[in-house]
């Protein structure tokens, strides 16, 4: 266990410490916000990311990684103008609600189910793209509290209804 008693030196899955989507708790909420259909990532497990030598890397795994693949800040009012960022796949099953999101580079950012509304699902059929919503959202109440504190991020990802 090295110096630090509370730090695990070795493969984290000997110790039952699995990081896959599933077990961080990751769910996704479909939504309409100013208008537009949008998913909401509501994470109730925050991720940091710590160096090898004890020092803090990110203190929001998620949030660095929504940044570094196109996000940007949700500052209302926002028309979420822009061309899906480069990379990004999503694909709804609509007969079982299952929802797959792709960073660029192919890994799995979300992988379970997402309930949506006739009206969400023609919207973004039509657009073939939806914007997705990112922020310390441990439950949906905290979602306005983050975007109003500015601490919220957003990125039109393609998304294809199946």
């Amino acid at each position: 266990m090295g110096d630090n008693p509370r730090r695990i030196n070795e493969p984290a899955a000997a110790h039952g410490v699995h990081t896959t989507p599933p077990v961080t708790g990751l769910r996704a909420q479909s939504a309409q916000l100013i208008g537009h259909e949008v998913i909401i990532a509501i994470q109730p497990d925050t991720i940091a990311l710590v160096g090898t030598d004890g020092s803090l890397q990110t203190a929001d795994a998620m949030e660095t990684t929504i940044k570094a693949n196109g996000g940007q800040p949700l500052q209302l009012p926002t028309a979420f103008a822009s061309a899906p960022a480069p990379g990004w796949t999503a694909t709804l099953n609509t007969a079982t609600d299952e929802l797959l999101i792709h960073l660029p580079g192919g890994h799995a950012l979300y992988d379970g189910t997402m309930p949506t509304t006739l009206q969400w699902r023609t919207s973004v059929k039509a657009a073939r793209s939806v914007v997705l919503i990112t922020g310390p959202f441990a439950t949906l109440n905290d979602v306005e509290p983050m975007i109003l504190a500015g601490r919220a991020h957003w990125t039109r990802i393609p998304i294809r209804l199946t």
